[in-house]
């Protein structure tokens, strides 16, 4: 019976694809840092999770590396997390799905609607392969549990819009040769096969403003210059002037993280937050090399803001 409404409710597609956008734009953005190493008030962790309010849209975006950093992290920030119906996973790690059933159950007390949709891509349910040898199918079980709770799970292959002005990208196509994830990874392919694993799952989301496209990516396994060619390849004629979140760039060469900078450059890259896995040298490299300012390219820490027309409003530890 689990495995039929594992089934029934993992569903295909988004509420429209980019081919109908009728181009809305979002007027009054704001995301704020819920979970990642650095706080200066709250819980830091290694782990990701932010809050996207686009007008009267609400999306928690990833849900953190703890059962309860995010909740706690919410509180300490005076943020009620109860009327959030939406919830992105970017990616199966644990370090940004820990906080999913957790959250859902803490939050469905308040508002049963609360975390009700949860968004992620093909991948996102295949087998890991432990350290020591055995499968791991810990997020299957995570979604029984949540489908349990009336929960609806919905697959996102391609570039679709799921909001006015909101979109997620599906599978980010590997078009350059980022490797922005552990090369020492195993999965199962659909055969029982067992092959590296690249994160095939990994995407962002990306929101239209006023002022130009916003790009949200939880650890950037895909890599980020792949990510900004492939929003780029689906709305085109469009900027992309912010990116915010994590870039796994921590272990990353210098001249690999030069050419990074550069094509941030190339594209326009007006603000860069970098949290989680991007690692701090990295940041303050890409500030030199993309030619940004203090303000305009920090390091991520819990309680961190973002909004259109403003820029960036951090603590004092990380400006």
């Amino acid at each position: 019976m689990r495995k039929t409404l594992f089934v029934l409710f993992v569903l295909a597609g988004g509420v429209t694809s980019h081919a109908q956008d009728n181009l809305h734009v979002i007027k009054h953005l704001k995301i704020t840092i819920l979970s990642t190493m650095l706080a200066q008030r709250g819980w830091g962790e290694w782990g990701f999770s932010a809050l996207i309010e686009a007008d009267s849209t609400k999306i928690l975006f990833d849900a953190g590396s703890h059962e309860n950093t995010v909740l706690q992290n919410s509180k300490a920030l005076n943020i009620d997390l109860s009327d959030v119906n939406t919830l992105i996973l970017s990616h199966d790690h644990t370090d940004h799905t820990a906080g999913w059933l957790p959250l859902r159950n803490a939050l469905a007390a308040v508002n049963k609607n609360a975390l009700g949709v949860t968004h992620v891509a093909p991948g996102f349910f295949d087998t890991r392969i432990n350290d020591d040898g055995r499968d791991d199918n810990d997020r299957k079980k995570d979604s029984l549990l949540y489908i349990a709770t009336g929960g609806r799970i919905v697959l996102h292959k391609n570039f679709e819009e799921i909001a006015p002005g909101i979109y997620l990208t599906g599978i980010v196509p590997r078009v350059h040769p980022e490797k922005n994830y552990d090369t020492t990874g195993k999965m199962k392919d659909a055969t029982g096969r067992v092959i590296a694993d690249n994160v095939p799952e990994d995407m962002a989301l990306v929101i239209r403003t006023t002022d130009g496209l916003v790009l949200v990516t939880g650890c950037g396994h895909s890599g980020i210059v792949n990510n900004l060619t492939h929003v780029n390849n689906n709305l085109k004629h469009e900027k992309i002037y912010t990116v915010i979140g994590g870039l796994h760039l921590l272990n990353t060469s210098d001249d690999k993280i030069q050419w990074t900078a550069q094509k941030l450059k190339e594209n326009g890259i007006r603000y860069f937050m970098g949290a989680h896995c991007t690692g701090i040298e990295p940041v303050y490299q890409i500030r030199t090399w993309a030619g940004l300012k203090r303000g305009e390219c920090i390091v991520g820490s819990v309680g961190a803001t973002f909004q259109t027309g403003k820029g960036f409003t951090a603590g004092s530890l990380t400006r």
